[in-house]
């Protein structure tokens, strides 16, 4: 039973691993991402100053806000659930070191592709949503255990 947990955990990693990258290094029109509309194409469009979402976040749009800040930390929640899935052994710590390497790797590569921006606020907003995803895990995994006890 157990190398069979170890091996959804495996898969659901992957997965959540692919789609963060599908999401992020493919343009998109309906979540406004990237080049789709044959616009011209702009190269080493970067913001390395932090927390500019809390700046803008009163003059941005609900769309905006759902699609760019939640979006970013919803994004990264499956990768920390299942990152706590796969290597129960980890820390809140850990979940937060790869969901910061993962992430800023994602903005280093999106620095050269094309109408792509790199963001220090995403990497802060996809680094919470893994620490997120692994403290729900955290929290699934002990009233699981608490469920089991009581009977």
């Amino acid at each position: 039973m157990k190398q069979l947990k170890i091996a959804l955990a495996n898969i659901l990693l992957t997965f959540s691993i692919l789609f963060v990258l599908y999401l992020t290094l493919i343009p998109h029109g309906i979540i406004h991402t990237g080049n789709v509309a044959g616009t011209p194409v702009q190269h080493f469009t970067i913001n390395l100053n932090p927390l500019v979402i809390f700046k803008n976040f009163q003059s941005a749009s609900l769309f905006y806000f759902i699609v760019d800040d939640l979006g970013n930390i919803m994004l990264f929640l499956p990768f920390g659930f299942f990152l706590a899935m796969r290597y129960p052994q980890f820390h809140w710590a850990h979940a937060l070191f790869m969901g910061a390497l993962f992430s800023a790797t994602i903005e280093w590569v999106q620095l050269f592709l094309p109408n792509r921006m790199t963001d220090i606020d995403d990497v802060i907003l996809n680094t919470t949503g893994a620490v997120l995803g692994y403290m729900f895990y955290r929290f699934v995994q002990r009233e699981e255990h608490n469920g089991q006890e009581q009977r």
